[in-house]
């Protein structure tokens, strides 16, 4: 059973009936009953790994926030109060014991997702060494990775280390926690949410409201229009341009760069607005994972706006540690004796930065091609905060403001394109592929002759559906940037507002790319 097929919608439709009136005084229950029961209509059955993850993060948690009441407890209890060096070294003591369980729980839980997701593409790496060396290889065990592991597992590790330093208290019902890790619109590809943020709402009664499920009904249908009219009918042009490229020229295989740029935000945040307009109906907020990414100025500003519930988990649990780490501290040292202090201040953070894309490249696939992504996108943004007196002194010199309309159009274009450029790695079949396809694009710069070398195998109605679905997600992006879209249409009169409900509706139905794999389909699922 498929998320966008009928049965799903109206197993849906029935739970909310249920979760507004014979669960009404038990809401969170309801919740924890259709996510599992979600995860196991979508098609998984490894129910196991999610139940480990769930009890191991349920019992670190309980046994940190022990740690912290005994301590509280003894000294509370003493007659005379601690010295401050003894208060020191008791706390001390208590973190160096929570900081065991800590690293117990990620190795564990990261280890459950490296064996899954990675153990054959290091036995196949092996094994290419191996075989140059004329030594016997492995076999390789073909794991499928449970659905929504690479997301549930960070949600998880982020809960832990909150509690660790504090930010949160640790839940001391499991199947509280059990929801927290599995509630159904985050688990198969995000938002990775915060404990603190979607604790008081799931576990909070809801009474039902009009404009929660309007505005959801809204984002529901907004999400099928970008999915099913935009996404899954420039899928067929990708996958045709990147499947044969050796039919076509270097600009040709840049617009398919171009073009799953597109297809994949539509395909990426039509998810997010279908899962969190179901969300919202009962009555929980998720967060944002898009601000209009195609509206960046900068690479670095493009990854703050997209997929900003992974960038911000990078950042707090992994750049931070990082770049204020003893190795890093070494490191600006060692920049501050050979080079310039501008360019050792910023040696924490390169070291840092690389680390942190790395490790996202390798986050979205078990392969080399997403590596090099990582790093390539990881070296643009360096290289840039490395370069920037040099940008600045060169835009003094031409007269070029950062505020100028002119100017900020221009870097929103550069962005797009370097963005673009680098979809070369994950739209690729292989690693090799991908550098032959770099190669043709530096290389091969034949003018297009017709739109069958960009779009092969659309039709006219194609060619006229796919413009009116981009001009309205251009319109929609548009209004974004002045307020939200949904209290714009919310404020106009009723005949129009549900004209726009209704024209909407026909659009999808109409237009819509029908009969796919929603599940599969959606691009970061995968992940």
């Amino acid at each position: 059973m498929t998320l966008t097929s009928l049965p799903i919608l109206l197993f849906f439709a029935v739970a909310a009936i249920l979760y507004f009136t014979v669960f009404r005084r038990c809401q969170w229950i309801c919740l924890l009953i259709i996510s599992y029961l979600f995860y196991i209509l979508t098609g998984t059955t490894n129910l196991v790994f999610i139940l480990l993850t769930t009890v191991t993060t349920y019992l670190t948690a309980v046994i940190m926030g022990r740690i912290d009441e005994k301590q509280k407890q003894y000294i509370e209890g003493r007659e005379e109060p601690l010295k401050k060096a003894e208060k020191k070294q008791l706390k001390e003591s208590a973190q160096k014991r929570k900081r065991t369980f800590l690293i117990g729980m990620v190795i564990f839980n990261l280890g459950i997702l490296i064996v899954l997701k990675y153990c054959d593409f290091f036995l196949q790496n092996a094994n290419y060494l191996l075989e140059g060396l004329s030594i016997p290889t492995f076999d390789t065990f073909g794991f499928i990775a449970p659905l929504g592991i690479s997301y549930y597992t960070l949600q998880s590790i982020g809960y832990i280390v909150d509690v660790y330093k504090g930010k949160c208290n640790a839940e001391k019902n499991i199947f509280k926690v059990a929801l927290f890790v599995s509630f159904f619109p985050q688990i198969t590809q995000g938002p990775i949410g915060r404990f603190k943020d979607l604790a008081s709402q799931l576990y909070t009664a809801h009474k039902f409201s009009y404009k929660n499920l309007s505005y959801g009904c809204q984002r529901l249908l907004w999400g099928f229009f970008k999915k099913l009219v935009i996404a899954d009918r420039l899928k067929t042009v990708v996958d045709t341009l990147y499947g044969s490229y050796q039919e076509y020229s270097g600009v040709s295989i840049f617009c398919a760069g171009v073009l799953l740029s597109i297809q994949v935000y539509a395909d990426f945040s039509g998810y997010m607005d279908i899962v969190a307009g179901i969300s919202q109906v009962f009555g929980v907020e998720i967060a944002e994972n898009f601000q209009r990414p195609f509206f960046s100025k900068s690479l670095a500003e493009y990854w703050r706006r997209w997929h900003i519930t992974l960038s911000q988990w990078f950042r707090d649990y992994v750049f931070y540690p990082l770049s204020l780490s003893s190795r890093a501290v070494k490191i600006g040292k060692f920049g501050r004796k050979h080079f310039s202090p501008r360019i050792a201040k910023l040696f924490p953070s390169v070291y840092a930065l690389f680390i942190v894309w790395f490790c996202t490249g390798f986050w979205h696939d078990a392969s080399w091609r997403y590596i090099l992504w990582g790093v390539a996108n990881g070296i643009v943004i360096i290289s840039a905060m490395c370069l920037e007196p040099f940008f600045n002194a060169s835009k003094e010199k031409l007269h070029i403001k950062n505020d100028s309309k002119g100017w900020q159009v221009f870097s929103m274009l550069r962005t797009f394109w370097l963005v673009s450029f680098l979809k070369v790695f994950p739209g690729a079949g292989s690693t090799a592929e991908s550098l032959d396809m770099i190669k043709r694009m530096v290389t091969d710069i034949r003018p297009l002759t017709s739109w069958e070398q960009i779009f092969p195998g659309f039709t006219t109605d194609d060619y006229i559906f796919l413009a009116i679905g981009l001009l309205l997600f251009f319109i929609v992006s548009i209004i974004q940037t002045k307020g939200k879209v949904r209290d714009y249409i919310a404020d106009r009169p009723v005949i129009l507002r549900w004209g726009i409900y209704f024209m909407l509706l026909c659009f999808l139905l109409s237009m819509g790319v029908f009969g796919t794999d929603m599940v599969g389909g959606f691009e970061y699922a995968q992940y």
